[in-house]
């Protein structure tokens, strides 16, 4: 009878041991997410300040048309 309860210990104590372990991996996962589409966010607005800083220069300028193109890489997922 005591081996069925050190049994049924021992599997319970897996499973909470594995519920954790994986919530501490999907934690991990989505906070490697997070920082990852920051980092992009960061980039985007780089480049949209740059764009945007050729266009009120152009402007100001009253270069003829056609406006500087918008840079490389904006808005695309480079991974």
């Amino acid at each position: 009878m005591s081996e069925d309860i050190i049994i049924a210990l021992v599997g319970l104590a897996g499973i909470v041991l594995g519920a954790v372990i994986q919530q501490i991996g999907s934690a991990a996962r989505n906070n490697l997410e997070t920082y990852r589409l920051a980092q992009r966010m960061q980039t985007d607005n780089a480049l949209l300040w740059q764009w945007n800083r050729e266009l009120v220069d152009h402007i100001y300028k009253r270069s003829p048309p056609p406006p500087p193109a918008p840079p490389t890489g904006l808005f695309t997922d480079n991974d």
